[in-house]
């Protein structure tokens, strides 16, 4: 079990951290950002074993994204130990994702299921994902959400959460969402479906 925590408030961002902490502290990560002309982009990114250092969370920023984790995949060397492969976000092209859930196993390619579900949403194909998933996506320097009916994930402006928070409302499944930094709200971009809710017991 992961989660995601993010905000434009340092106050509100340490909140939710402090209560998604149960979902896992194995190892964290600190992506921040800086908004400027209509584009969110990174600042600095923190990557590391262990319980959060809120620390970490100071400094001058417009954005902030913190994935706390207890991994769903197995360190297979030395190398990705040392390296943290599996920490989220995962990375292509300066593009990140970060993730809560599992797909099925034998239902994706590669090592990572993150890895392999970042290709799905960048080709927007997330129809056949069998398994979970909440996600945050950074994207040519905009930020992106999106789940699918079974992943918990909440929002209250700007800000989101894996665990409900005052104020808050889940993200409407099945739908990519673009960010509007400015007003926190969001755009509809494109749709998809749940390969299998074992929870919709139809009408």
């Amino acid at each position: 079990m992961c989660s995601i925590s993010a905000s434009k408030s340092k106050d509100v961002l340490l909140k939710l951290v402090e209560l998604n902490r149960y979902r896992g502290e194995e190892s964290h990560s600190v992506s921040q950002f800086l908004y400027a002309d209509d584009s969110i982009h990174l600042k600095s990114q923190t990557k590391s074993y262990g319980p959060l250092d809120l620390d970490l969370l100071d400094g001058n920023w417009d954005y902030c994204v913190v994935h706390q984790q207890a991994p769903t995949s197995k360190e297979v060397n030395n190398t990705d130990l040392a390296t943290g492969r599996f920490i989220h976000p995962a990375e292509k092209d300066k593009s990140y994702l970060w993730h809560n859930g599992i797909i099925k196993e034998g239902k994706f390619e590669g090592d990572w299921d993150t890895e392999w579900l970042f290709d799905q949403a960048l080709n927007e194909d997330l129809n056949e994902v069998d398994g979970t998933f909440a996600c945050m996506m950074h994207h040519e320097n905009q930020i992106y959400v999106f789940r699918n009916e079974i992943s918990p994930l909440f929002k209250d402006s700007a800000s989101f959460s894996s665990t409900k928070f005052e104020g808050s409302t889940p993200v409407v499944p099945n739908i990519m969402w673009k960010l509007d930094y400015g007003t926190g709200v969001l755009e509809e971009k494109w749709k998809f479906k749940t390969k299998e809710n074992p929870y919709h017991f139809g009408e």
